[in-house]
């Protein structure tokens, strides 16, 4: 491990914001989960359409070399809301996309503006939408090095009424959905 990371170790803290000249990177293995907890038990959903795009200022030798010197030009992470599946049940995952509206917003959407690199972490200043609201948060996250790219990972925590959706309560109030939860991400960029 200490071999993938040592190259990101020695990076100078980079800043960047907007451009043009790009070109677009692949993402793969790209996994966004939301947790939460209940009064009767902790929760997690998984989605399973996630698109990522994400494209690079070209000027280094190598991927990391360009993200650390010249920067991404863009990162856009866009989930379907109608394919969050929890561990849970199939009533839970109606509720779900009941209480988020899925039919009038169906997506979730995090737009990347700026982001600041210091060695592995990363801090991505964006706009997030979640039925029907936008508001600009600042995500954090690691990079490591990994299968010729760069993978990052992070988590965000937010209230669910903070966005417009009123935690769920279930069987006649005897179970109550708590409003903080917690989007978990991770995803590899490479060339």
């Amino acid at each position: 491990m200490a071999a993938l990371l040592g190259p990101l170790l020695s990076l100078p803290t980079t800043s960047w914001a907007g451009g043009t000249d790009a070109r677009t990177l692949k993402a793969s293995n790209v996994s966004v989960k939301i947790q939460g907890t209940s009064t009767l038990h902790g929760w997690q959903a998984s989605a399973r359409a996630i698109t990522v795009t994400a494209s690079i200022k070209p000027g280094g030798s190598g991927l990391l070399d360009e993200v650390s010197k010249k920067g991404l030009a863009s990162l856009d992470l866009v989930l379907g809301v109608d394919s969050l599946k929890s561990t849970e049940s199939k009533s839970m995952d109606k509720n779900m996309r009941h209480d988020m509206d899925s039919d009038k917003f169906p997506e979730i959407r995090f737009s990347m503006k700026s982001y600041k690199l210091k060695g592995l972490n990363v801090t991505a200043q964006g706009d997030l939408s979640i039925h029907g609201t936008t508001k600009p948060v600042t995500l954090t996250g690691l990079l490591a090095s990994k299968a010729g790219g760069l993978l990052v990972t992070g988590n965000y925590p937010l209230l669910m009424s903070a966005y417009g959706i009123k935690p769920p309560v279930m069987m006649f109030g005897t179970v109550k959905v708590a409003d903080p939860v917690k989007i978990v991400f991770s995803f590899l960029l490479s060339e």
